[in-house]
This record gives structure tokens, sequence and C-alpha cells, in this order.
């Protein structure tokens, strides 16, 4: 997709959403953009980067947003691009969907006023807010698992606790990255050239965007913290089998045991009457109850 809006009389704004061979053309030879340029924003893996193009006057940012996988509430970070060359602001997202386009256009409200570097921070600003509503969303996951501590947990738990530090993992890399990118702007020739309110909206894209990874950050090292307990409890569980599995083996051999004597040519007194059969049963069983008295109270079970 591409779409040219004519914002005002001071900038146009380029909207693309995974560019067609067809469209990468258009970008080369009607808005010369070099092709270097073209390879970093439709890469999907590119990391948050800043970069100046002081021969071609271009200026592009590239941050992360929040991009859900499926319905198991999986998200990964993918890359959307702010690229300012003169009057025009080009945004690149090679994302599955187009939440970010449709953010910019819910949430800024267009003014004549606005200029290509003015639109970038107010869209720097509210793709950094996306990750807040996903991280609420997962603190409520988180919850509902933290009680299964005191419950029988399921293969389905564990597998919701994975799919968390997945995209925790995910986030706090993006998040972090996001944060390094606009502290490298806020450096650079191009963010010293910004006026007074072009400086405080990127201040505020900044603040935000520390809260959002110290945020990830917090909720990462809660929900490994909940993967130990877990850890914890399965590896007490299976202990606690195996004593069972150990101590019942053990007393299922008593029976065996005894009877193996009936095979061999030994004389054994009391066995010759009619209830010798029940002596024997009752012998076993009281071998059986002093082991496991045996055991517990040397704490073995």
């Amino acid at each position: 997709m591409l779409l040219e809006h004519k914002i005002n009389q001071k900038m146009k704004w380029v909207e693309t959403n995974q560019l067609t061979e067809h469209e990468k053309n258009v970008m080369l030879n009607d808005y010369d953009i070099p092709l270097e340029i073209l390879d970093y924003v439709t890469d999907i893996y590119e990391q948050s980067n800043y970069i100046h193009d002081p021969v071609e006057g271009l200026n592009l940012v590239i941050v992360h947003i929040p991009t859900k996988l499926d319905e198991q509430n999986r998200y990964i970070s993918r890359p959307v691009s702010f690229l300012i060359k003169q009057d025009i602001l080009f945004t690149f997202n090679e994302g599955e969907t187009v939440i970010a386009n449709e953010l910019l256009k819910k949430k800024i409200i267009l003014t004549n006023e606005y200029t290509p570097t003015t639109f970038m921070l107010e869209g720097l600003n509210i793709l950094v807010d996306s990750y807040i509503p996903v991280l609420r969303e997962i603190t409520k996951q988180r919850h509902k698992l933290d009680d299964l501590l005191t419950k029988r947990l399921t293969n389905r738990d564990l597998i919701k606790l994975s799919y968390l530090q997945q995209t925790l993992t995910f986030f706090l890399s993006a998040t972090e990255s996001n944060v390094d990118v606009l502290n490298l702007l806020t450096k650079s020739r191009f963010g010293q050239q910004f006026s007074e309110v072009e400086k405080e909206r990127l201040e505020d894209a900044l603040i935000e965007a520390e809260q959002v990874a110290h945020m990830t950050g917090l909720e990462a090292q809660i929900v490994n913290k909940i993967s130990q307990i877990f850890d914890s409890i399965m590896n007490n569980n299976l202990n606690d089998t195996m004593k069972f599995l150990t101590v019942w083996s053990l007393a299922l051999a008593i029976p065996t045991l005894i009877t193996g004597f009936f095979g061999m040519n030994i004389n054994l007194p009391e066995l010759d009457n009619t209830y010798g059969w029940l002596y024997l049963i009752l012998f076993s069983v009281l071998l059986i109850i002093w082991l496991i008295l045996a055991l517990k109270r040397n704490r073995k079970m």
C-alpha cells in the first residue's frame, strides 16, 4: 500500500504498508528514495535506529511497536519507520497489520501548523504509548497465573507462561532500543535544530519510552520469578511422586520376598495348617506397615 496525503501547505504524508515491487519502484523513481534506505525500512527484522544522510538530506527514525501474532495473546515487535525528506514525511510499516497507520490517523489531530518533524514526534509519542495497553493485558494474565501457584498446574498453564516470557523478552529488547534511539535523536544535529516545542515533544516521547521500558523490565522480572516458582513446585511434585513410588515398590516387594520361600525346600513353621495362608498375609501386612512407619519416622516420605 502506498498513499499520499496532503496535510497542509507545509507537508505531505506518504503512508505505506508492505510495499510491493511496483511501489518500491515508485519510491525509487518518483520520490528519489535511495535503495539502501528502502532496504532498511522494508526489513521486518531491522532494529530501532536513527540514520542521517547528509547527501540526500534524509533523516530516518526506526522504532519498534508491539504486533499480535495470534489469538493466544502472543506478541512480537515490528519496526515502524519515519523518513523525512524536505517537506515530505514517509511512514513505513512492514508488519502484518496497519495498526501503526491507524493509530496515527486516529490520534493525531491535524493542524496547519504541522511540519514533517512535528508530525513525526507526535507519531513517536503515540507509537511508544501503544505498549501500555498490551502490558496491562500481560499484567492481567500474570495475575491469573499467580493465582495458580496454590492450585494444580496444567500443561496449558505452562504454555501460557512461556508465551508471556517470550512476549516480554521481545518487548524488553524493543523498548530499550527505542529509548536508545530517542536519546540518539536528542543528541544528533537534527535534534539540536528542533524548535522549543519540538524539543519538548521529543523529551515527552523519551520520558514515555523510558517508563515503558521500566514497566516491561519489571513485568519480565516478576514473570521470571513466577516461572522459577513453577519450576520449584514441579520439581517438588516430581520428588514426592518418586518417593511414593519408591516406598510402595519396597512395600510390594515384601509379599514377593516372603512367598518366595514356598518354592524352596525349607520347612516353614505354623504353615502346614489350614490357616497358614492367613498368617502369611498378616505377616506381610505387618512388615509393610512397619516399613512405612519407619520411613515416616525418618522423614523419607
